[in-house]
């Protein structure tokens, strides 16, 4: 299939477009390149779009994070880019198709309840037609399923089902169908194989009043489970079923009628990390740190002549030492020079660029471990940098640090913490165009819900004790260089408790040689000191010789 075939057949069915999201049946959630049919249909590789393909043209909608990916990856002659940090894909609908003789079609397993029913309020006069033979896209891969063990979890599988059993009995429902794989595999402790990066269990579970449960699943040794197809029998059996329609297919309520949208409260207790749970990812986050360490040491030795694709197996090469190292948690990004500036870089395999002296490496990355989730970026000089390089590096560090020293009132929305981040930047004129930061899973998703910290999203659920969160202001200058500094941190009470601050996780070093002290304020300096000062000493026993020599140096105080 391609755009041509579907305009084709959009023009003999008299159909006015075709909605395509980047997903299968689990809405939002990753996806393996077979499952892909906006890269299939268009080569974008990057994370999020959505394709609007009508019978004369194409439209591919991205967010700022890949608005110079999708240029260098797709044929624009033939897909026009439309920037949603511009329009959103709902408002550009409204602008375009107001028409009573509308019709679009999509697929109802790869579309949320939630989504469709927003088209349809804003194009009331439109129809929306499912495809004929809906397809869930899942991969044939076989995946293996295997225990998050309590030490690790410190919670049995069975303690969380009859929690989320007795929210069922409360709101008055017969049962509750989870629809996010994320959220399956937190409340049922198990794990998998399918995805190379997310090491989540791609299935459903049907949860009963009672605390009885069926788990759908299919391309797994799972058992026992039922085939999705299973659901249209089963769901009719229930008077009263919940659902979360943002990541339920619209599909679904044609299986029940009556279906109620629920917001899935095992979303909100996997966010808030239990004491186990954030042990572990304390733990991880030194172990991580220490492979990232020794990787910059080794780095500062060797990156002549290295390419973006090298460096980064080499980093993994770290981290497969550290214990309990399961998987990176995504593809690492290493963008030298000009290719920092896109901000989802990834390197081809056969012509990823060769690091040279005199610019900046900036490398995002993270690993999935047993007992915890991490995900870093570092902007790394490799000789000289430019003046300009350090001042837009040090105005980054003062949007992280803002951000990082707040203290904020309980209840307060991710959107409201993104403005804290981009003061230093947006009192020079200058901007990022992704959010400041996410949710992080624990063994999961590096990316989760039901916090960000993002001025796009305007109904962000607010940050709460034990929430992990990245926080990664950036500057991205086209053709030139980019800029980031990322790391995690868990939300705690602050001296107030009836406020909340950060505690940092992350422990490596930010690379001293792009900071202009002059420009940082002594509260500034002090808060990087003091940062430095407990990477070295969290770091310092599983160091050689000589990158306990070079740690020193780079932990030393401004």
């Amino acid at each position: 299939m391609d755009i041509k075939s579907i305009q084709k057949e959009l023009k003999t069915a008299k159909l006015t477009g075709e909605i395509f999201t980047l997903g299968n049946l689990f809405i939002g959630e990753d996806i393996l390149p077979d499952e892909n049919i906006i890269l299939s249909l268009t080569g974008f590789s990057g994370s999020y779009a959505i394709l609007f393909v009508t019978p004369s043209k194409s439209f591919l909608f991205v967010d700022g994070r890949y608005e110079l990916q999708a240029k260098k990856e797709i044929n624009t002659r033939q897909t026009e880019i439309v920037k949603l940090s511009e329009i959103s894909f709902l408002n550009w609908l409204k602008k375009n198709y107001t028409a009573t003789n509308t019709k679009i079609r999509y697929n109802p397993w790869v579309i949320s309840l939630q989504d469709l029913k927003r088209y349809e309020r804003a194009l009331p006069k439109a129809e929306f037609i499912p495809i004929s033979a809906p397809n869930f896209l899942l991969s044939k891969k076989k995946a293996k399923v295997f225990p998050h063990q309590k030490k690790f979890t410190g919670q049995t599988a069975k303690d969380k089902i009859n929690g989320l059993a007795r929210h069922i009995k409360q709101l008055g429902l017969d049962a509750f169908l989870v629809t996010s794989a994320a959220n399956t595999s937190w409340l049922l402790n198990l794990r998998s194989n399918a995805l190379p990066y997310s090491p989540i269990f791609r299935a459903y579970v049907l949860v009963e009043k009672n605390g009885n449960y069926k788990i759908f699943a299919e391309n797994t040794d799972q058992t026992p489970s039922l085939p999705f197809k299973d659901l249209a029998k089963i769901l009719p059996q229930y008077k009263n079923i919940g659902a979360d329609f943002d990541t339920t297919p619209a599909i679904i309520e044609n299986y029940a009628p009556t279906l109620k949208h629920t917001p899935d409260n095992t979303t909100l207790a996997k966010a808030i990390k239990n004491t186990t749970e954030l042990k572990g990812m304390r733990n991880a986050h030194l172990r991580d740190g220490v492979a990232l360490s020794k990787f910059i040491y080794w780095l500062s030795k060797n990156y002549k002549d290295k390419t973006e694709t090298e460096v980064a197996e080499k980093l993994l090469s770290f981290r497969k030492k550290e214990p309990d190292f399961f998987s990176e948690s995504f593809a690492t990004i290493a963008g030298f020079g000009k290719n920092a500036a896109i901000v989802h870089y990834h390197a081809p395999e056969k012509k990823s660029a060769v690091l040279k002296k005199n610019s900046v490496l900036l490398l995002d990355s993270g690993g999935q471990y047993f007992d915890g989730t991490t995900d870093v970026t570092r902007t790394i000089a490799l000789g000289t940098p430019s003046s300009d390089m350090i001042e837009k590096n040090t105005l980054v560090l003062k949007a992280h640090i803002a951000l990082a020293s707040a203290v904020f009132h309980q209840a307060t929305s991710g959107n409201e913490l993104d403005l804290i981040a981009r003061q230093p930047l947006l009192k020079q004129g200058l901007d990022y165009e992704h959010g400041t930061g996410h949710g992080v899973g624990f063994f999961s998703d590096v990316h989760e819900g039901p916090a960000r910290i993002s001025i796009h999203a305007k109904h962000s659920a607010p940050l709460e004790k034990g929430m992990v969160t990245s926080i990664e202001p950036g500057y991205y200058k086209e053709n030139a260089f980019g800029i980031r500094i990322e790391n995690l941190y868990y939300v705690k009470p602050a001296k107030n408790p009836k406020f909340l601050t950060f505690e940092v996780l992350t422990l490596v070093p930010i690379d001293k040689k792009l900071i202009n002290k002059y420009l940082l304020t002594p509260d500034e300096i002090t808060w990087l000191n003091r940062y430095h000062r407990q990477v070295f000493l969290s770091l310092k026993k599983y160091l050689t010789k000589q990158e306990l020599s070079w740690l020193k140096d780079a932990c030393a105080p401004l």
